[in-house]
This record gives C-alpha cells, structure tokens and sequence, in this order.
C-alpha cells in the first residue's frame, strides 16, 4: 500500500507554479524586455495561465490513489521544470546584477519543493528508473524550452 500522503506531493508543482506566478507578473515583462526580447504582461500572463491550468491536470491526475505512470512521469517533468526555472532566476539576478522577478519564491519554494518532491518520489519508487530519466528529459526540454521563449523577437508587420 502506497502512503497516502505521498500522494500529496503531487500537489507541489501546481502550488508552488501558481504562487511563483502571483510573485512574478507584476515586473517579469518589463524586466525580460529589457534583458531579452519584448514581452508584454498580457502574453506572459497567457502562457502562465495556461501552463498553470496544465500544471493542475496534471497534479489532479497524478495524485490519483494508487496511480503511476504518465501523470507521475508528467508531473516530475514540470516539478523539474520549476526548478530550472528558479535556476535561470538565480542565474539572470546574479548575472545582471538586478533582482529577477520571481527570484523571492524561485529560492524559497523552487528549488526546496523541486529537491523535496524528486527525494519523496525516489523514497516512494513512484517511478522506475527509465520512467524518471523520461521525466528528467522532458522537464529539461520543458524549462529549456520556457527560457528559449524570453529570446523570440515578435514578427515584423
């Protein structure tokens, strides 16, 4: 019988996607306009909002008693994703010398809830060893992708 409460880890990358998103829409499509391409508020808060409605389906399915597979594989990929994600934030800070929007939550809930949720999946064996190197993959090309994102220059009319 799986732990019940492990269930609950499921729960971490929705939660903590959403908070991060509260933190950093006020400023993150100014400051990544100036350090990247233009972004404007309403297209960034467009992607965050269907990646959260994402991150919910996915959470909900995953966290199913007694269920593993795609949704557990699905979830640890935007569990790592997250994490990526506060990395850039660390990173872009530290390199531009300015703070990053989303940096406050990128280091108290990211990257704790990413190392946490990956230590209770591996405990748990909610995953096979080939079932968490195609969730590390697919999170790697999902937090790769997101930054690669910030780059795209709009079209010319």
């Amino acid at each position: 019988m799986i732990d019940p409460a492990l269930h609950l880890v499921f729960w971490l990358p929705y939660v903590v996607l959403l908070i991060h998103t509260i933190e950093e829409v006020p400023g993150f499509a100014k400051w990544a306009t100036r350090h990247f391409a233009p972004m404007s508020t309403y297209k960034h808060v467009l992607i965050q909002v269907f990646m959260i409605l994402l991150v919910l389906l996915v959470s909900y399915k995953a966290s199913t008693i007694g269920y593993n597979g795609i949704w557990v594989i699905a979830a640890a990929a935007f569990q790592l994703h997250i994490g990526i994600n506060a990395l850039f934030h660390v990173v872009t800070t530290l390199l531009y010398k300015e703070y990053s929007p989303g940096l406050l939550t990128a280091v108290t809930l990211s990257l704790p809830s990413t190392v946490f949720f990956f230590h209770q999946i591996y405990s748990g064996s909610r995953l096979t060893t080939t079932e968490l190197a195609v969730a590390l993959i697919a999170g790697t090309i999902i937090g790769a992708s997101a930054i690669g994102t910030l780059f795209l220059k709009p079209k010319q009319q």
